[in-house]
């Protein structure tokens, strides 16, 4: 008898770990350090005219993050770029620039990098997360972007032809989306492994809206660490004076830290097809991206 009573409580025990919840939210501690980096590489595909033009562009950013002030509605958090890696390469240039090792003979396109994001390093923004993920706003972009004018300025009319896809990639609303699809992962109510939810977003950069429909599923809780596996659709729609569509899916997995809500790793792969016209011309392009971010805490 005693057998089947301990057998019936180990079961039930069983049973209760299994079902276990777990609620997930933004929910780092004031006054805490955390190491972010953000990884991303793209190879892009067009064909115009005929005429099959590749691309590569490697980002990795690695920001100083501090939790500045903490409410129940929302956390002030402060990013500070503390490294940069930038290269974008085709068949008819090469352009970069790294924080760490300078480039070696530098082409007037590797200075003019140099002088962008070298202006980027050690300058702070705010940005305001709401306990869901949701980014409330961003500030303090827009003087760092002015700084990276300001120091271009002599180039003259290439600098010009720059200012304007630098405004749509750091102005304070690019930010505020960028970091909004890696935060905005949070289901509304504790969950348990195998339950699943969705995010969908909105956004437009470059002169493209893109819209991201995302199934969370939670697929493992162990020590604190939440598995969870991510499944996106994409779709993809130009600005003004071009017409056409991409889409495609996002896949990947991210551990997330129960206690915290911090994304400790994340490893997305997407992959986008389509075509679109500009000025009468059509474009075929398929793009595949991977990012990574990952979180550490500096004690």
């Amino acid at each position: 008898m005693r057998r089947i009573t301990f057998a019936i409580l180990f079961l039930l025990l069983g049973l209760t770990v299994v079902s276990a919840q777990v609620k997930l939210s933004f929910n780092p501690g004031k006054g805490k350090k955390y190491e972010y980096q953000m990884d991303m590489t793209q190879a892009i595909k067009q064909n115009v005219m005929g005429q099959e033009i590749p691309m590569e562009t490697e980002m990795n950013t690695k920001y100083l993050m501090e939790i500045k002030d903490k409410t129940a509605q929302e956390t002030q958090v402060q990013f500070t770029y503390q490294d940069i890696t930038y290269v974008m390469s085709s068949p008819m240039m090469k352009m970069g620039y790294d924080s760490k090792n300078p480039m070696e003979n530098p082409s007037e396109m590797d200075k003019m990098m140099d002088k962008i994001f070298s202006n980027m390093l050690d300058k702070p923004f705010m940005v305001v997360i709401a306990p869901d993920g949701s980014v409330k706003s961003v500030t303090g972009m827009e003087a760092i972007f002015e700084s990276m004018v300001k120091a271009i300025a002599p180039d003259g009319q290439m600098a010009a032809q720059m200012v304007a896809p630098m405004k749509q990639q750091f102005s304070d609303v690019a930010m505020k989306n960028m970091f909004e699809q890696s935060l905005k992962i949070y289901p509304a109510n504790a969950v348990k492994v195998g339950d699943s939810w969705n995010s969908d977003m909105v956004t437009t950069m470059v002169n493209m809206g893109t819209a991201i429909k995302t199934k969370y599923t939670l697929k493992e809780v162990k020590k604190s660490m939440a598995t969870v596996a991510v499944e996106s659709t994409v779709e993809m729609n130009p600005g003004e004076g071009m017409e056409g569509k991409l889409s495609g899916t996002q896949s990947g997995t991210m551990i997330i830290d129960t206690k915290t809500g911090m994304t400790v790793s994340s490893d997305l792969s997407q992959s986008i097809k389509g075509a679109i016209k500009a000025q009468g011309v059509d474009i075929v392009m398929e793009l595949n991206t991977k990012t990574k971010v990952s979180t550490k805490e500096i004690k």
